[in-house]
């Protein structure tokens, strides 16, 4: 008896053992034939087909869901869902961009409420933007802007500084935010500089870029 006590004991320690490796993934960020997924803590990129070393397979991915194996079952994904012990809520202030054919990180978002398509350049000390975007956007920045100079590719250009009510990626909102708007045409897209980006932290790796909320 003591002997099949023992034995009992030992099984139950392995079972214990077995549930403890058990993988927790959550999805971060979804992609056509590629996600990107936080598993046991570590976020990783993966392609259709891929194993990653914990045995957490990518089944099927795109811009909806993703199919992944874990443990040897599949399950169905969508943005922001966890599965296993580890994970008590999902995060919604992380943001993952995907860079484009052009090498560049963008990324829809918004101003004021209103929607625009952002180029993420930490180069910008500044969020900054066109006047015709700022027309289009109801900035009034000729009349309550400070009017400055600027240096751009085509030489100097009058600016006016603003501050916008908010500016938002994704979950990531930051209020009363510093931007210029510059007269003509550029910049092309609205520069996603460090009056917002100082708020949130930048992570890349293989092409991708994550911004997650520092506070």
């Amino acid at each position: 008896m003591k002997v099949l006590k023992t034995l009992f004991i030992i099984s139950l320690a392995c079972c214990a053992g077995l549930a403890a490796a058990a993988a927790d993934v959550r999805v971060d960020g979804l992609f056509s034939g590629a996600a990107v997924l936080n598993i046991n803590g570590q976020q990783v990129m993966l392609k259709v087909g891929k194993r990653h070393q914990s045995g957490v397979k990518l089944l099927r991915a795109n811009s909806r869901n993703a199919l992944v194996e874990i443990d040897g079952e599949p399950h169905e994904m969508v943005l922001h869902m966890a599965i296993g012990g580890g994970y008590q809520e999902t995060n919604n202030t992380q943001v993952v961009i995907r860079k484009n054919d052009n090498n560049q990180y963008k990324v829809n978002g918004s101003i004021n409420s209103l929607p625009v398509t952002f180029l993420v350049d930490t180069g910008a000390n500044t969020v900054a933007l066109n006047e015709i975007q700022a027309r289009k956007l109801g900035l009034q920045y000729k009349l309550h802007g400070q009017e400055s100079q600027v240096v751009t590719a085509s030489g100097i250009a009058r600016s006016w500084g603003v501050k916008l009510s908010s500016v938002k990626v994704g979950e990531i909102s930051v209020s009363n935010v510093a931007a210029v708007v510059i007269e003509g045409q550029f910049p092309q897209d609205v520069l996603l500089g460090m009056t917002y980006l100082e708020y949130v932290k930048l992570q890349e790796h293989n092409s991708v870029l994550l911004l997650e909320k520092k506070f």
